[in-house]
């Protein structure tokens, strides 16, 4: 230990508690725990005590004695029982002569390790999850023997979560959700709650198969197969006339994969992010709105049949909203976009607000003028993370913008007065 010199010599000398302590740190990191169940043979613990040199005995004597006498007497339990064993060493000096002092400690078994840290009911708690694993889950048996004091951790419920192990094991777990798991004591709430131990005891229990590793930790139903939480797309038809669905239904809320099956016979998808606009879009034949509702917008990925459809996104002009641009265009290489150019951001600096946590990673599918605004606002040109949310711009520029496909198809293009 390398002394502190803005302290006294005599207050860096170590004490028995200051061992203790430091025995604490590296039992805490389960090593000693591990080798004990993995039945490895004992390794002496030996650690080296800092104590006074001979300029420090002669310049603090009477503190070095009463230094010594404190670990010597620590060294026992209040019964004088040897704790652990001490190693001296002799310090000689000028004017003092020849000192025996504590040099360092050796521990020289398990137990004595576990009395002096007080750990034994740790040792026997361990006893039993080991014993109860190994007769229910043995090949979780290595999992608990590399992990020893997670598993005491989890003590209180270890029954519950090898039941859990067990009935997964038995089950295949595709085609019905995690909610119809049945094991007594078990609901998905624990599973919530353990589902970062669950995934390594069941990568440790379940054949590779069984495990999507491409999946996400905390998704725990598609990791380990089960069904997931369903997407939903939001979308309203701007042609009441061919909505393909029964008269005055204009509007729906579908199961995202059961909206791919069904393709509505629409020419183009305007997606959209603020939701009074979704709710306000303009009329616009053979066309529909979807609700995109920022980064969710990644529902319109399972839609096959939008690839044979013109995709047309608005976003907000920031830098989120061209970072979801460049995705959907990643997914969709031909969507268009609208209102996201300079000339609509300077049109309306009335209503910028701040974007509070902007990004700048590389987007690889703007194209040039989008990637001009992306750039401008990256480097701050009008000022710092400047925002034009879509819902302050005002609703002439969205007719005007449409009027490609508003003209076309004999709508009117005028707002409302």
């Amino acid at each position: 230990m390398t002394s502190d010199p803005s302290r006294p010599a005599h207050q860096t000398w170590r004490t028995v508690g200051g061992l203790i302590a430091t025995l604490r740190r590296r039992w805490d990191k389960g090593q000693w725990l591990s080798r004990y169940a993995a039945g490895d043979p004992w390794e002496p613990i030996v650690l080296p005590v800092r104590g006074p040199n001979a300029a420090e005995l002669l310049d603090h004597f009477d503190e070095a004695r009463s230094w010594s006498a404190a670990f010597v007497r620590d060294a026992r339990t209040g019964g004088g029982s040897e704790r652990f064993s001490i190693d001296y060493r002799i310090v000689q000096g000028r004017n003092v002569g020849a000192n025996r002092i504590p040099a360092g400690i050796r521990i020289d078994s398990f137990q004595q390790l576990c009395a002096l840290l007080g750990t034994m009911r740790d040792v026997r708690a361990l006893d039993l999850i080991l014993k109860e694993t190994r007769t229910r889950v043995p090949v979780v048996l290595p999992w608990v023997i590399a992990h020893p004091m997670a598993a005491l951790d989890h003590q209180a419920d270890w029954a519950g979560l090898l039941s859990t192990v067990e009935w997964m094991e038995a089950h295949d777990t595709g085609g019905f959700y995690l909610r119809q798991m049945d094991v007594e004591g078990v609901d998905t709430k624990f599973v919530e709650r353990h589902h970062k131990l669950l995934d390594e005891l069941l990568i440790a229990a379940l054949p590779p198969h069984r495990v999507d590793l491409l999946a996400p930790r905390n998704d725990f139903a598609r990791r380990f197969g089960f069904l997931g939480k369903p997407s939903y797309t939001r979308f309203r038809f701007l042609d009441a006339e061919s909505t393909g669905f029964p008269p005055g239904v204009t509007e729906l809320t579908l199961r995202t994969d059961q909206l791919a099956e069904l393709a509505p016979k629409v020419a183009t998808v305007f997606v959209v992010e603020n939701e009074v606009t979704y709710l306000a879009f303009p009329e616009v034949a053979d066309a529909m709105v979807v609700f995109g509702s920022g980064f969710a917008i990644g529902a319109i990925y399972e839609l096959p049949w939008a690839r044979d459809r013109e995709i047309v996104y608005w976003g907000d002009i920031d830098t989120h909203g061209f970072d979801i641009l460049s995705r959907l265009r990643g997914r969709f290489p031909d969507v268009r976009s609208i209102l996201m150019d300079a000339d609509t951001l300077l049109a309306h600096s009335k209503q910028w607000v701040t974007e509070p946590s902007p990004t700048n990673r590389t987007l690889p599918h703007l194209g040039p003028v989008e990637a001009s605004v992306y750039r401008d606002l990256v480097e701050h040109r009008y000022g710092p993370r400047i925002r034009l949310e879509q819902e302050r711009v005002r609703f002439s520029f969205l007719h005007k913008a449409l009027r490609p496909w508003t003209s076309r198809d004999g709508v009117s293009a005028t707002p409302p007065e």
